[in-house]
């Protein structure tokens, strides 16, 4: 699956490793450089953690920096432990919840 942000510069989708499922996002046409997070094989984690990411992009404008979409997700630098900070990501975050700017499948 791959979602792309309103006017094409951004890209964030499901990718199938062996070691399960990866949420990732970078650049259109590059390899994804702000997000890496590894789902693992629980099929009942890709959907509250895509909304739940989707949500915090939502407060970006489509111009953000690299610097600016990792700062949204402060604890987790490329390749974060999902277990670790699964709870943090699901989190409602009222202060990230803004006006959509939104992805469009």
């Amino acid at each position: 699956m791959r979602l792309l942000s309103e006017g094409g510069r951004w890209e964030l989708g499901f990718s199938p490793y062996q070691s399960g499922i990866r949420l990732r996002m970078g650049l259109c046409g590059r390899p994804p450089s702000v997000i890496d997070f590894c789902l693992g094989h629980d099929p009942g984690l890709y959907s509250p953690v895509l909304l739940a990411v989707i949500r915090r992009l939502e407060a970006l404008p489509e111009s953000a920096s690299a610097s600016e979409v990792d700062a949204v997700f402060p604890w987790a630098g490329t390749r974060p432990d999902m277990s670790i900070h699964l709870k943090a990501l699901l989190k409602e975050n009222p202060a990230t919840v803004a006006a959509p700017h939104g992805l469009e499948p």
